[in-house]
């Protein structure tokens, strides 16, 4: 409801909404899908329920509680980048649904990981990679830390030696990562780390050579009927500067996450419904329409074809609801497998837990409010 508009019985159960934390805090979540493509009552129920956990105790003591404001046209848009690898990667996508997840999940992430160089590599490091590749090395994307999600915890450390007597700038990379996608068998790795004095991470793209000093081990059962392990990295060797990723920065982020998150999504509601073909999952008809409307919202996300300033928070929001639309399966046991249960809850973590999603689009939104 548009900020003064007079009460009318057509707005009345808008105004409801906003008579709760629920109906407050859900529409930051709402109103990116419902922007695009009318929400299911059901689903919205689902997402009100979902972030009344994530309320924290500053939002409950120092929120204003007013209605939000609606999401404004923005005035700034860029051309989102195309990339060749989108059309394979929207294949491999549709063959989901036929075929499951398990024989398509570790192409799936190399294709979303050479958008991710494109981005942020400069054209040596791109041709650096493609030698490796011919070589048959894996590459790897190494982010989440021992030291858990806040920056300044990371035990993942860039040091810069300064020397006068030296012409080049030494460096050292302290590595200690958790829960890499076949980490424990490394090739060439991006390797995200904090840098002292530094507010964002930096990327480094690390060289089998100086991969293979590291300490790397199995962590847990493997995941999508075996074909997925985890593992974690730890170590410390000596970089030269040309290893860090400088191109894109931040925006390059953004843009990559905007391309990559619905499609990663759709992959997972693609997967639940071969799962159901396959009866591991008995989906219920509600939720069935749950599935096709976060499908729907990933498509009309797909089509556009600029970057705006809602981009990035509209996909967090998409995270956010095909996380809770997992977690409500497992919850009412639709999920037979505890395997299939843990494959589930698992992709809840992966590319932005609910808190993550919540908390980003949150701040944001702070401004006016407390």
């Amino acid at each position: 409801m548009k900020t003064g508009a007079s009460i009318t019985v057509e707005n009345q159960k808008e105004l409801n909404e906003y008579l709760s934390y629920s109906g407050i805090f859900g529409s930051f979540i709402s109103e990116y899908l419902s922007d695009l493509v009318e929400m299911p009552d059901s689903f919205r129920a689902l997402i009100k329920s979902a972030v009344l956990p994530l309320v924290d105790s500053t939002m409950i003591i120092e929120d204003n509680l007013t209605a939000p404001q609606e999401l404004q046209t923005p005035q700034v848009k860029q051309p989102l980048e195309s990339f060749e690898q989108i059309y394979f990667i929207d294949e491999l996508i549709d063959s989901i649904k036929n075929e499951g997840l398990a024989g398509k999940f570790h192409e799936l992430i190399g294709l979303f990981g050479s958008i991710n160089m494109s981005l942020s590599a400069t054209e040596q490091q791109k041709e650096l990679v493609e030698q490796w590749v011919e070589q048959g090395h894996l590459g790897h994307f190494l982010m989440t830390d021992v030291g858990g999600p806040t920056l300044s915890n990371w035990q993942s450390i860039l040091t810069r030696h300064s020397d006068e007597h030296k012409r080049d700038v030494e460096l050292s990379l302290k590595v200690n990562k958790i829960h890499g996608i076949e980490a424990h068998k490394l090739g060439f790795a991006m390797v995200v780390a904090r840098e002292k004095g530094k507010p964002f991470p930096v990327t480094l793209l690390l060289p089998p050579e100086i991969t293979k000093a590291f300490q790397t081990q199995t962590i847990g059962k493997p995941f999508l009927d075996g074909s997925l392990q985890l593992g974690n990295v730890k170590g410390e060797v000596t970089v030269n500067p040309d290893v860090i990723l400088t191109k894109g920065g931040l925006a390059g982020v953004n843009r990559f996450l905007t391309l990559v998150r619905p499609r990663f999504v759709k992959s997972l509601m693609h997967f639940i419904i071969w799962l159901n073909d396959n009866r591991r999952v008995d989906l219920s008809e509600t939720q069935k329409k749950h599935i096709d409307y976060l499908i729907d919202v990933c498509n009309c996300i797909l089509q556009e074809t600029e970057f705006s300033i809602h981009s990035v928070d509209r996909v967090l929001a998409l995270k956010f609801s095909s996380n809770e639309l997992l977690l409500d399966l497992v919850r009412r046991g639709s999920v037979k497998s505890i395997e299939s249960q843990r494959d589930l809850l698992a992709f809840t973590k992966m590319e932005g837990s609910s808190y993550r999603c919540f908390f980003e689009i949150y701040s944001k939104k702070k401004r006016g409010r407390i």
